[in-house]
């Protein structure tokens, strides 16, 4: 898994775990992120910086926060805060290249689009509900659709 040192510049991911480690500076947390980077920070720090966010190293599990270092009248100092879900970023080396923003579809096309997702979900969510006799909706359908045409969309 790669390292992504606070040094370097700051970073924002969702924390899939934590450990607590021996590290070359003593105790540290180790976060580890969705996108499989690592973050280590002094075991200190972590404390103090999640308890001012009301977590500890269990609740923040599943948390998107955002990590720098600042420096301040000579000392360096680590930051910890809440991001928002979609501000998640990797290490600029890890980053990938933004896709093309896609051409915007007519209401007409996207009509075309949704009806094949409304198909599938009734294809899959539909049927699987159906084969373990769990009763189904025309919500789930909407909604399976919905998810399924955002992921398309995009």
């Amino acid at each position: 898994m790669p390292i992504h040192k606070l040094a370097e510049g700051p970073i924002t991911i969702t924390v899939a775990a934590t450990e607590t480690v021996q590290g070359n500076y003593g105790e540290q947390v180790k976060l580890s992120s969705t996108d499989g980077t690592d973050v280590y920070i002094s075991s200190l720090t972590a404390a103090k910086q999640l308890a001012r966010l009301q977590l500890d190293l269990e609740t923040v599990v599943g948390q998107t926060l955002h990590l720098e270092q600042v420096k301040k009248n000579g000392t360096t100092y680590t930051n910890v805060s809440r991001a928002a879900a979609g501000d998640v970023s990797a290490p600029a080396a890890a980053r990938p290249a933004l896709p093309a923003a896609a051409p915007r579809m007519t209401v007409a096309e996207a009509g075309v689009v949704y009806g094949e997702c409304v198909a599938q979900a009734m294809m899959t969510l539909g049927l699987k509900c159906e084969e373990a006799g769990i009763p189904i909706d025309a919500a789930a359908i909407q909604s399976a659709a919905a998810t399924l045409f955002i992921k398309v969309t995009r």
